[in-house]
């Protein structure tokens, strides 16, 4: 009878034991798997393991803290990182089936597309701009070019003291214009001509308009000898003007020619100082002229055309007594 107790004693105290070493081990499962929520080092890595502890011990004994801290910190996590892809991507790499796992996905999906589209956005802005600038700088150089040729035009008009002898008896740079560069001047009878054209833009109602500038070099003999030599051009002078003040003049406007061909005077006679200089060589102007310069045998005029869409020009040629 002794020995039947002793049995049952050492039977319970083994199941007992049994059972203690189950619950301890259960207990330090669970306890472990807490720890790592309250030692984890970013809030990332805290949700990750809160959610992880949710999910793997539905019954813990630190279930009810870890699920209020867990479905606080969550949903204020999601609606502050709501315009951030660093933390939304974070949040799905810490938790890829968290409670607002799929909102997160559609969030960042729809961020992505901003970003793209705004970088094509800022792209075709910036490739906007540097056309605009391409444009602006390929204008501008235009412009050089146009009026630089024609003050050199000008200038060796002015220059000209060969009158009533051959054509080349003429300025060689004058010649080269003329007959070299392409393409080539043309005489029929007792006039050659050459054709100079230059295509530039200005600045006409906040954006730029394109201009064509036709220069035609015209040489006129006596028996082939130099008599005269002219350069004219439609509106001539309203286009030098243009280029000079970089602003459109509107056609058909009299008040706008006017002030175009004082525009156009003051770029014309720096061009003229040097072979017929202002001080011993300025005439007095009468319309349709609008600049003389006579001395030294020689006189040059600048004729501005009457009527609208008319020729300008300006003609050397011998003094006459």
């Amino acid at each position: 009878m002794k020995h039947a107790a002793l049995g049952s004693v050492a039977l319970l105290l083994f199941v007992t034991a049994c059972a203690s070493t189950a619950r301890i081990t259960g207990d330090f499962a669970d306890y472990r798997s807490y720890r790592k929520t309250r030692l984890a080092t970013t809030l990332e890595a805290r949700l990750a393991e809160s959610e992880r502890y949710l999910r793997d011990f539905p019954r813990g004994d630190y279930r009810p803290e870890v699920r209020r801290w867990f479905f606080q910190a969550e949903p204020r996590y999601v609606k502050l990182a709501w315009d951030q892809l660093p933390r939304l991507r974070a949040y799905l790499d810490a938790m890829p089936n968290g409670p607002h796992a799929e909102e997160v996905r559609e969030r960042i999906v729809e961020l992505e597309s901003r970003r793209v589209f705004g970088e094509r956005r800022e792209r075709r802005v910036l490739e906007r701009a540097q056309s605009i600038e391409q444009r602006l700088a390929q204008a501008a150089s235009q412009r050089r070019e146009f009026l630089h040729e024609f003050q050199t035009l000008t200038r060796l008009l002015g220059a000209t003291r060969s009158f009533g002898q051959p054509t080349a008896e003429l300025d060689s740079e004058l010649l080269l214009r003329f007959r070299v560069r392409q393409p080539p001047g043309r005489c029929q009878g007792d006039v050659c001509t050459k054709v100079f054209r230059f295509v530039y833009s200005v600045p006409d109602d906040k954006q730029l308009s394109e201009r064509t500038a036709e220069l035609t070099l015209e040489i006129g003999l006596d028996h082939g000898l130099v008599r005269r030599i002219s350069l004219f051009g439609p509106e001539l002078l309203t286009r030098v003007a243009e280029a000079a003040a970089v602003r459109a003049v509107p056609p058909d406007n009299p008040q706008a020619r006017a002030e175009a061909l004082g525009q156009a005077v003051d770029v014309v006679a720096p061009a003229l100082d040097a072979p017929l200089p202002e001080g011993r060589c300025t005439g007095e102007a009468i319309s349709p002229v609008v600049l003389t310069r006579h001395c030294d045998g020689v006189r040059l005029d600048v004729v501005a055309g009457t009527e609208a869409h008319a020729f300008d020009r300006l003609q050397v040629s011998a003094e006459t007594p």
